[in-house]
């Protein structure tokens, strides 16, 4: 049984000892990466195996001062065989510049192995060839920045991200980093992208294992064709460096050093727009993007508020497009745009939508089309110009004055006045007919007989006819004036929690112009118009006819001024909440003689 044992556990044993056998190596190993004309350099080639028919390279850019000498180290330890062996060569560079070892070659347990192509960076002669390297000499060999640019040939407007990574070798240590050069990125626009985290990888570069950390991208928009520039970006880094000794304690024995690194400039080949399919109106607009024209509401009274919301969303430079202008009939009062942007940058470029939000007031009842809207933009991808249209929209308007009950009105006045005095004369006609005895129509005294009669009774008929179309007229102005008093109401108390909002926010912007719109539709319900854009003189004049003393008119005016100054001058001061007492006192002047009237 203990032979059994025995037996299996040397088997299990020389099968663990065949699994972790370890791969075949064969490499080549530089004493230097950089070095000066008059410098000597070390070349070896180290494998893990024993080899046979060694063939090195040709060194047709080097002198070969020594070697090949081959070094062979075999060992056991803990039962696990080491082994390394490797030909060494010393050489010294014909010239300057980045001269290139080709590989070498090897026969390992029957299998052909090579070394990878090494590159190495010859300088100038240095005045002590044989001195160590310092930790300057090792920043200068260990540390490089390179800019990578994801389309170094786009289109105008097409989003192209540029990365900043820094590759430093793994026996370097980074203590800090100082930007020194910034660059402009002229005719770009521009938008940094956060890096929270700085992130460290593994990769290659210069056929030699280098960690890479991206300190910095950004995203670039290029505002017109050609070869653009981009200016360098340098670094100052402050690093440390192993010299291979250790304390006293046991800890590496550090050297300290600084580097300046820069990624150089570049250029960006931008490609313009093509003038084949470009419609009149192109939007400017460059990537993928939907589009659509909405409004909150499409039935509702005269003078009551809707809006209307036109959209771009998707990615491209949403930014910097330009949204189609909505046209409107005159008969709809139109404000101006409310401009939003729900937009995020990122590696790939700007996304999200942005909108402008039209606010519109109905005078007058009817039924009035907003024609669709058209946007245009090129998809860099298909590379053509695409065209979106919204729907049309259709706004009813029930309630409220119309265009022909004004001259209605006005002709049901001027004919009242024409037939009065006729009305007053057959009353007259009628008083002394009655105060007579009555007798039979066939015996009256009647001049011309039954139709003087008739021609009577048909004046007293139109004299009661026309006083029910006045009453009714008058009822009906009566019920329009208060739905049009309600809906003013109802816009005026959403205004008002709209600024009350903004003041408790501080937003000055939201507040002033809720404060703007408050107090051009309270006016309205006295002077019968808006008060947008008109001049303080004209408003002086409006003020002047609905019997305002001057004091109230100034204060009107004063913080209308003062609404317009804060909207072209945004970094005026202000003091919202004393202005809101302001506003209410005004607004309950504004109501008290609307009442009045």
């Amino acid at each position: 049984m203990k032979r059994h044992l025995l037996f299996m556990a040397l088997l299990l044993s020389a099968f663990l000892g065949f699994s972790q056998e370890e791969q075949t190596k064969f490499e080549v190993v530089v004493s230097k990466n950089r070095l000066g004309l008059n410098e000597r350099l070390r070349v070896s080639f180290e494998m893990n195996k024993d080899g046979d028919l060694f063939e090195p390279p040709a060194f047709n850019d080097f002198e070969v001062l020594m070697g090949p000498s081959q070094s062979i180290s075999s060992s056991w330890i803990n039962g696990k065989r080491s082994f390394s062996k490797s030909y060494t060569y010393v050489l010294r560079p014909k010239k300057q510049g980045l001269l290139t070892i080709s590989p070498a070659f090897i026969t390992i347990e029957g299998e052909r192995y090579a070394t990878e192509e090494k590159k190495v960076e010859i300088t100038a002669a240095v005045a002590n060839p044989n001195a160590p390297k310092t930790a300057q000499d090792v920043a200068n060999e260990s540390l490089y920045l390179v800019a990578s640019i994801s389309k170094p040939n786009p289109y105008e407007n097409e989003a192209v991200l540029v990365t900043y990574t820094l590759y430093f070798s793994p026996q370097v240590y980074i203590n800090n980093f100082v930007p020194v050069d910034n660059p402009a990125y002229n005719n770009f626009w521009s938008q940094d992208i956060s890096i929270s985290e700085y992130e460290t990888r593994k990769t290659t570069y210069r056929n030699e294992v280098f960690n890479a950390v991206d300190l910095k991208q950004v995203v670039l928009y290029p505002q017109k064709s050609g070869e653009l520039p981009i200016e360098p970006f340098s670094l100052e880094l402050y690093v440390q460096i192993p010299t291979g000794r250790r304390d006293f304690f046991g800890d590496p024995i550090l050297r300290s050093a600084t580097k300046v690194v820069s990624a150089g400039s570049s250029v960006i080949n931008v490609k313009a727009l093509p003038a084949e399919g470009r419609p009149e109106n192109f939007s400017g607009a460059v990537g993928s993007f939907d589009f659509n024209a909405t409004a909150d509401k499409t039935r509702l009274d005269a003078n009551e508020s809707l809006q209307i919301r036109v959209e771009v969303s998707g990615s491209g430079n949403l930014k910097l497009l330009r949204l189609p202008e909505l046209n409107l009939p005159s008969s709809l009062e139109l404000y101006e745009p409310e401009f939003s942007d729900e937009v995020t940058v990122s590696g790939k470029g700007m996304r999200g939508k942005v909108s402008e939000t039209y606010t519109v007031v109905p005078r007058y009842v009817g039924s009035y089309p907003v024609d669709a809207l058209s946007f245009n933009y090129f998809d860099p991808e298909k590379e053509e110009y695409v065209t979106l249209d919204s729907d049309a929209i259709s706004i009813e308007v029930e309630n409220g004055p119309t265009r022909a009950s004004t001259s209605t009105s006005s002709n049901t006045t001027a004919a009242t006045t024409e037939i009065s005095p006729s009305l007053n004369a057959s009353n007259a006609f009628v008083s002394n007919a009655f105060s007579s005895v009555f007798v039979p129509i066939s015996k009256s005294a009647w001049p011309g007989g039954k139709i003087h009669l008739y021609l009577l009774l048909l004046l007293i008929g139109a004299a009661v006819l026309i006083s029910l179309v006045q009453k009714f007229v008058l009822s009906t102005q009566r019920t329009n004036a208060s739905k049009i008093k309600r809906s003013h109401q109802k816009r005026l108390k959403q205004l008002s929690d709209e600024a009350e909002k903004a003041l408790s926010s501080n937003d000055k912007d939201a507040f002033y112009d809720a404060v703007s719109k408050i107090l051009d539709h309270s006016l309205s319900l006295l002077i019968a118009q808006s008060t947008m854009g008109i001049s303080e003189d004209q408003l002086k004049g409006l003020l002047d006819k609905i019997s305002l003393n001057e004091e109230d008119s100034g204060e009107i005016i004063a913080l209308m001024n003062k609404v317009n100054l804060i909207k072209y001058s945004p970094a005026s001061s202000s003091d919202m909440k004393t202005d809101m007492n302001s506003l209410r006192r005004l607004v309950d002047l504004i109501q008290s003689k609307a009442n009045e009237k």
